[in-house]
């Protein structure tokens, strides 16, 4: 008979484990009854370094123990939360100065300024030479008669010109004032008698039994219209004089005719936003027949000492708008429209100058903060002037 069971010996070696068995077949049985503890296992190689934990939370500072020996460096961790400020340092020393960096990129626009005051007017600067002599305008259309001016003094005698050839007869002007006696031409067909005149002063007796003539007198009335005579042969053409208005002055003893310097011009300009600090240029002509307005450079230059009258005027487009009036370099007048986005706004300005010879007028933009002068085929910027009275 076998005897008892007796006490489970120690456990043995783990044998060679053997392939895999076929896969059993019926119904699982009933769980066993789960063994002893079986005898601690030979400590495992060391497994990988899992992953950091959530940090857990600070635990109150121990009492500061000895400095060990400075340990290798670690790897970076993680950045810890922010301190309190600390107080400020002292300052270090001035570091040397770097070396100058590139320009940086250009920055967006900002918001546009409010228009400085006009400074006060600079030097006067030399006056410029003359310039040459424009080629002669067509004849204008004649204006309103003005006030008659001061006689000016007589002109130099010009070279004589070509003999042109005979007109046709134009109708009968005012008679004007007596010229030199020209070569006699043929006689004409003698005229009715006129009213007799003022009997003139008698000349000084003379060695002669003939005295010397005296002066002319006064010319009678005029008597009927004889019948044309024959036309002399034409004189040479005298100096050309300078170009005027006629204003006739008639009493009951003769008939005076005076003529009035005339000195006048206006433009328009044809592009928009012109250059700033230089002289508007004015380059499409409405009137300029005396050429003392040169187009190419914008400048109005005296030929006729007196007083003038000036007036401009401007459309505004893109920008505010500043332009002044100069004389000689220096602006004697400012105009200003501050521009409303959308529109089409004017400026425009006027002043009256006393100009003596070769001094120079015109129109500026004095810089390039407020140029939104604005012109086009169908909207027009005009510069114009004109001598009112000759000094």
């Amino acid at each position: 008979m076998p005897g008892p069971t007796g006490p489970a010996g120690p456990p043995g070696p783990a044998g060679v484990s053997g392939s895999p068995g076929l896969p059993g077949y019926g119904k699982s049985g009933l769980p066993g009854l789960k063994g002893e503890r079986g005898a601690s296992g030979v400590p495992g190689a060391p497994g990988l370094k899992g992953e950091q934990g959530s940090a857990g939370h600070s635990g109150e500072p121990g009492s500061t123990g000895p400095a060990g020996p400075p340990g290798p460096q670690g790897q970076r961790g993680f950045p810890g939360e922010t301190g309190q400020a600390g107080s400020k340092g002292e300052a270090g020393q001035m570091g040397q100065p770097g070396h100058k960096g590139f320009k940086g990129a250009q920055g967006s626009q900002g918001l546009e300024g409010k228009p400085g005051y006009p400074g006060p007017p600079g030097p006067v600067g030399p006056r410029g030479t003359s310039g040459p002599s424009g080629v002669k305008g067509d004849t204008g259309t004649a204006g309103s008669p003005g006030l008659p001016g001061q006689p000016g003094s007589p002109g130099s005698k010009g070279n004589a010109g070509q003999p042109g050839e005979p007109g046709s007869s134009g109708q009968d002007g005012i008679p004007g004032s007596r010229g030199p006696s020209g070569p006699p031409g043929p006689a004409g067909a003698s005229g009715l008698k006129g009213h007799p005149g003022i009997p003139g002063k008698a000349g000084p007796a003379g060695i002669a039994a003939k005295g010397v003539p005296g002066p002319m007198g006064p010319p009678g009335f005029p008597g009927a219209r004889g019948s044309d005579g024959r036309p002399g042969t034409p004189g040479l053409p005298g100096p050309p004089g300078p170009a005027g208005e006629m204003i006739y002055q008639k009493s009951i003893k003769s008939a005076q005719m005076q003529v009035a310097p005339i000195s006048a011009f206006s433009a328009l300009l044809s592009k928009a936003y012109p250059h700033e600090e230089a002289p508007i240029q004015f380059d499409n002509i409405l009137y300029n027949a005396q050429q003392h307005y040169d187009p190419s450079t914008g400048i109005f230059t005296c030929r006729i000492p007196g007083v003038y009258y000036f007036a401009y005027h401007v459309h505004v487009k893109g920008s505010n708008v500043l332009v002044a009036l100069y004389k000689n370099g220096s602006p004697v007048m400012y105009t200003y429209d501050e521009y409303k986005k959308g529109y089409l706004d004017q400026a425009s300005g006027s002043g009256i100058l006393h100009l003596q010879e070769d001094d120079q007028v015109w129109v500026q933009i004095p810089d390039d903060d407020s140029n939104g002068v604005y012109a086009s085929d169908n909207i027009h910027c005009s510069f114009s002037g004109f001598l009112i009275g000759s000094t």
